[in-house]
């Protein structure tokens, strides 16, 4: 899987951060869920993530909705990974996992689907930035709840 390693081409993003242990069993189970995408205010399937299962995100940005395809590439008590479709803006995967270690890694490989998302790039950069910044937020905040 690409996101356990950069893909060829691919520009690899990584956040992560230490759960506390007494938050751990409550983190994995939401970032085991697209409950945790929800929170980062994409549109989500219903059905829980499953492996070999697609889907639809979305995300409204300057007012436009973007439709990402993706397929699941594996779920587990941890968390999951899914690599983007024909129609994403991007080719690549992302996962969000809780390890054993007690970090959630936000991790995505990808680079644009198309010359058209190629000059939009920066910008998409920056909207993965700030993306992968609030999953940051999210799981601190579950942590902190209980």
């Amino acid at each position: 899987m690409a996101t356990r390693g950069s893909g060829r081409g691919m520009r690899l993003d990584e956040r992560a951060v230490r759960v506390p242990e007494a938050a751990r069993t409550r983190v994995a189970a939401l970032v085991s869920s697209w409950e945790f995408k929800r929170r980062a205010g994409f549109g989500t399937p219903d059905a829980p993530p499953r492996a070999g299962e697609e889907g639809i995100l979305t995300k409204r940005l300057f007012g436009i909705r973007f439709s990402e395809p993706v397929q699941v590439t594996w779920a587990d008590d941890h968390g999951f990974g899914y690599r983007a479709m024909p129609g994403h803006p991007l080719i690549g995967e992302e996962s969000f996992v809780l390890g054993e270690d007690g970090v959630f890694r936000a991790r995505s490989t990808s680079r644009p689907a198309s010359l058209r998302w190629w000059l939009v790039y920066p910008g998409l950069r920056l909207v993965q930035w700030s993306t992968h910044r609030r999953y940051v937020r999210i799981v601190m905040d579950e942590a902190a709840t209980g």
